[in-house]
């Protein structure tokens, strides 16, 4: 199914979304679920699942600097604040992959990379 088509939201309940959630969470939720050409993502993890895992495997030092987690096709890219953490933990792309196919139950993840970003720091007035 496309998200193009007519028929695409007809499940989409406004009611059952929390009124107090942002919108920008609800869409990551449904951004999750595609695929890079817009179809819903065939019998493959949601994002969220995808997160919590990360979070699980990474630990609490390399969650903490964890920016975002986002699926690129058969890749999953981690956002770091770090750059010398990116890095470092490129070396360790494979065992993260291994690991992440097996607490998912999949087998189709082929690759993480990591980035790094900076975030800017607001001033306060």
């Amino acid at each position: 199914m496309n998200i193009a088509d007519e028929n695409y939201f007809e499940d989409f309940d406004l009611d059952k979304v929390s009124k107090t959630t942002p919108l920008c969470i609800e869409l990551s939720r449904l951004v999750g679920k595609l695929d890079p050409d817009g179809e819903m993502r065939a019998g493959g993890p949601s994002l969220d699942a995808v997160q919590r895992a990360w979070s699980e495997i990474a630990g609490d030092q390399v969650a903490s600097i964890t920016r975002s987690v986002y699926l690129r096709g058969n890749e999953l890219v981690v956002i770091l604040s770090a750059p010398n953490w990116a890095q470092e933990l490129s070396f360790l792309s494979g065992e993260y992959c291994e690991k992440l196919n097996e607490v998912l139950g999949i087998s189709s993840l082929e690759k993480v990379s990591f980035r790094a970003r900076y975030l800017a720091r607001l001033k306060n007035p």
